[in-house]
């Protein structure tokens, strides 16, 4: 169903990195993200005509409590040292660095600022590196 002419915006969906890489610790939760992503480039494909931004970022490791929660694990192996976990992380998923919330916040402001209007269906890794797949 189409929106009247003088529909206008932006849709940023937040979708988890395993959508784009399956394997077997994203079984499910991959499988729900990468169905986001095909959604975000159908409605991308919608939103031209109405005059609607659509587009979608996927962070990696964001520095949130879940990830503390991972961390905490992960430093019970390294005799509760919390920043051989995150080096742990960092070196296996052969990443830049452990994301900050911020970083998930800089992004989204500039893809919803007028500057990047020209920016449609875009599938945006916000990973540090950490998608491999093309």
């Amino acid at each position: 169903m189409a929106l009247p002419q003088a529909a206008h915006g932006s849709v940023l969906n937040i979708v988890g990195v395993g959508g784009r890489t399956p394997g077997e610790e994203f079984t499910i939760g991959g499988s729900v993200n990468g169905a986001c992503l095909s959604f975000t480039k159908a409605l991308a494909e919608i939103g031209i005509s109405d005059g609607v931004q659509v587009n979608a970022i996927s962070p990696g490791y964001i520095r949130t409590g879940r990830l503390r929660a991972r961390l905490a694990s992960l430093a019970a192996k390294h005799g509760g040292d919390l920043e051989a976990a995150e080096a742990e992380i960092v070196r296996e998923e052969k990443i830049v660095r452990i994301g900050e919330p911020e970083d998930v916040a800089n992004l989204p402001a500039f893809v919803l600022s007028p500057q990047s209007r020209y920016l449609q269906g875009a599938l945006i890794g916000l990973d540090g590196g950490q998608t491999k797949t093309i």
